[in-house]
């Protein structure tokens, strides 16, 4: 029995891994990226619950068990393969038993046969999925292509008359590379052995000619394979970018930004593979088969010989692949995760510093790094070996070939030209080999990249079908409607169900509730951020998935709790978002939240280059430019989560004041624990448990008994039995 493993791109991905690992045992093909959206892996990997649910959706019947002793005993009579945690905090296939051992999948390494103690020790819980396919939804799956090399050598195509330029450059600089065995056999036998100096003149010149020849064709060859690869680069990480920036906010979400910017530097890879495979190997094949007939013309005992040591170093460069393979991808997981570490600890210095945490980030550092020199160590140390043998076997080739040549010539079935020649035609055919063997290795790890590319060029985007989606003006005054709407975060538990709710247009709308209660996620569903799984939302009389993304995004802004800004002028800022907006409205718009006061103190004004994410900026003038900038284009919904708290109360309510007073019949939906806030709505909605508790004005609710009077009237606790004393001071 074939054991089939789909290997993980991440630690992460385990889980989702695990799942393809399955499907594709029961003759289904699902890409690893279709798996993780299907089960909902984040940067903390995968849970039961996201695993049970995604096996669901591709067609599977699951039953989350609990195995025993008995269990482990009747495997034969369990529906497997199965998924097991493995160690707390891993997801691996089991299965079943092969003679006296267990056998596992682990997307991490590969199959992999234990003892029944290794078993019981790292499957400590007894947690199991077992999975069943449906006849019926399983097999009406639609499989996946896996996309593989051969999609990012097919983008060549549009350069077809470069290449074949290129590649006839190449013929040109074999064909005269091919030349100079010829001419060491003339100089031998015809120019040494004869004593012909008009004949050495002749070749002499012949020779200075060919190279200079061979020169000029090469800076011509160099300049067309740099041409060649430059554009083939840029249309590599224009797609990347393309794709990344139409991917939904859960999939950034779900991943560490270190590990979403890593895999811009692996088009370089994968660039330069394409560029070899493309160009030079075609004509390195073509040199090669030339120079293995000449040889067999000149002696089939040698090239017998040659092709012999040919396939012996093949087969010892193949010994190492596998070991290489796996090395290489730890590697480039474990760069990535690296990668995401510091970009943490960078966004996050002042935490860090502020918890004096710094000799544990400083620790961690130190191990990560570790752990990554070891492998890199690890890998320099196989391909030393490999490039130290076949380095051996190549030179003990050459000297058998010069010692057994040397027989033929004493014995005059070759000339010492001859095998002057032959030794320089083998030396052609070897080279090849050289070439394709570093190729082998070059391929290993682009293979890995692309699989890591084409994770984020094939994920699903917001919106596949938004470019035949109409623009519609949303006014002022809709109302907004949620109809049994349904969601959950990827791999969690039900965050609302089946929830409706209509909210007043024209109005100020006040959502409150406890910390999780799923404030913020409908604020995200109403904005079109998250989708929901089902159920829909109406503005008025559109409905959100019949609008185009750009036309609910202009139309519909949320201001976030934590303002983002670019390293760039605060102007820079404003138009980077509206690039069609005039000085003046961005003006307006800053004088309304009050950010224009602390701009005019500011030595460039309006002119001035934010640090990065603002970090020049205080948290309260960070959020009074993030309203400034989401009402600059006058949007008929605002939401504002949280989004003046950093705020002290003056300052919050002569925002407020202004900012409700400039968006007077137009919809603004506040989130706020701040009574003095919440008593500023029209209209207050009440949350719990991602359910609609109650809602009504303030003055319906203050006359009615419950929790949600804590958020709209000041609470003061008493003094615990002390004295108080106000001091004035003057």
């Amino acid at each position: 029995m074939k054991y089939q493993v789909v290997l993980q791109h991440s630690e992460e991905d385990c889980g989702a891994a695990c799942l393809a690992t399955v499907s594709k045992h029961y003759g289904r093909v699902f890409a690893l990226n279709r798996t993780r959206e299907a089960v909902g892996t984040g940067y903390r990997g995968t849970t039961l619950l996201g695993l049970s649910r995604g096996a669901e959706a591709l067609g599977f019947n699951t039953r989350i068990a609990k195995a025993t002793s008995e269990f482990i005993d009747s495997l034969d009579q369990a529906p497997l393969p199965a998924i097991i945690h493995w160690k707390g905090y891993h997801w691996v296939i089991l299965y079943g038993k092969k003679g006296k051992n267990f056998v596992i999948a682990d997307p991490a390494i590969g199959v992999r046969y234990l003892t029944y103690s290794e078993l019981m020790e790292g499957w400590s819980n007894g947690v199991i999925l077992l999975l069943i396919p449906d006849e019926t939804r399983f097999y009406q799956q639609a499989e996946d292509k896996i996309a593989g090399f051969g999609r990012y050598v097919a983008r060549v195509w549009p350069y077809r008359l470069l290449i074949i330029q290129a590649i006839a450059i190449n013929f040109a600089i074999g064909l005269l590379s091919l030349t100079s065995p010829f001419m060491m056999q003339l100089l031998t036998d015809d120019v040494l052995v004869r004593g012909d100096t008009q004949l050495l003149t002749t070749v002499a010149i012949g020779v200075m000619i060919m190279n200079l020849i061979k020169s000029v064709i090469g800076l011509v060859q160099s300049h067309l394979i740099g041409h060649f690869g430059q554009r083939l680069q840029f249309g590599l990480i224009l797609e990347y970018g393309r794709k990344l920036l139409h991917l939904p906010l859960s999939y950034f979400e779900g991943r560490r930004s270190g590990e979403v910017v890593s895999r811009i530097a692996d088009v370089d890879d994968i660039n330069q593979l394409v560029n070899q495979i493309v160009l030079g190997l075609p004509s390195e094949f073509f040199v090669a088969l030339v120079s293995l007939g000449f040889m067999l013309f000149y002696s089939w005992q040698l090239s017998i010989a040659c092709i012999l040591a040919f396939v012996i170093v093949t087969i010892v460069n193949l010994f190492f692949f596998p070991a290489l393979r796996r090395k290489t991808r730890k590697h480039i997981v474990l760069g990535t995760e690296n990668q995401g570490f510091l970009v943490e600890t960078f966004r996050g210095v002042q935490v860090l510093k502020t918890t004096s945490a710094s000799p544990q980030a400083w620790q961690e550092y130190q191990r990560n790094y570790g752990r990554l020199a070891n492998l890199s160590w690890g890998m320099m140390k196989l391909e030393l070996y490999s490039s130290t043998i076949t380095g051996v076997l190549s030179h003990l080739t050459t000297i058998t070939l010069l010692w057994v040549g040397s027989y033929f010539v004493i014995n005059h079935t070759l000339s010492i030209g001859q095998l002057l020649a032959f030794n320089g035609m083998s030396g052609n055919f070897l080279g090849f080999l050289s070439s394709v063997i570093g190729l082998a290795d070059e391929f290993i790890a682009a293979q890995i990249v692309i699989q890591r590319l084409t994770e984020v060029i094939d994920a699903t985007p917001e919106d596949e079908n938004d470019f035949k989606k109409p623009w519609a003006k949303i006014l002022g005054n809709a109302d907004i409607i949620c109809n049994q709407l349904n969601f959950h975060h990827s791999g969690r538990i039900d965050l609302l169900q089946d929830f409706s709710l209509t909210i007043p247009g024209g109005k100020v709308v006040a959502l409150i509730g406890k910390s999780g209660c799923g404030k913020s996620t409908l604020a995200k569903l109403i904005a079109g951020l998250y989708s929901v799984q089902s159920g829909n939302i109406q503005y008025s009389f559109y409905n959100q998935q019949d609008l185009s993304l750009e036309c609910l995004r202009q139309q519909v802004v949320l201001v976030p709790q934590e303002a983002h800004f670019w390293s760039r002028s605060i102007i820079d800022n404003f138009n980077f978002s509206y690039p069609n907006i005039s000085f003046e409205e961005i003006v307006r718009a800053c004088q309304i939240t009050g950010a224009h006061e602390f701009i005019s103190q500011l030595p460039d004004k309006y002119q001035t280059v934010l640090g990065e994410y603002g970090a020049n900026l205080s948290g309260g003038q960070k959020q009074r430019l993030a309203i400034a900038r989401a009402i600059v284009t006058d949007p008929p919904i605002l939401i504002l989560d949280e989004s003046t708290g950093a705020l002290d109360p003056v300052s919050e309510a002569e925002v407020l004041e202004r900012l409700l007073s400039h968006r007077q019949s137009k919809t603004t939906i506040m989130i706020s624990h701040r009574p003095k806030v919440i008593q500023r709505a029209d209209w207050i909605v009440l949350l719990e448990q991602g359910r609609l508790k109650i809602q009504g004005t303030p003055e319906e609710l203050r006359q009615i008994k419950g929790e949600h009077l804590d958020f709209i009237d000041e609470f003061i606790p008493s003094n615990n039995g002390f004295n108080s004393s106000l001091v004035v001071h003057n």
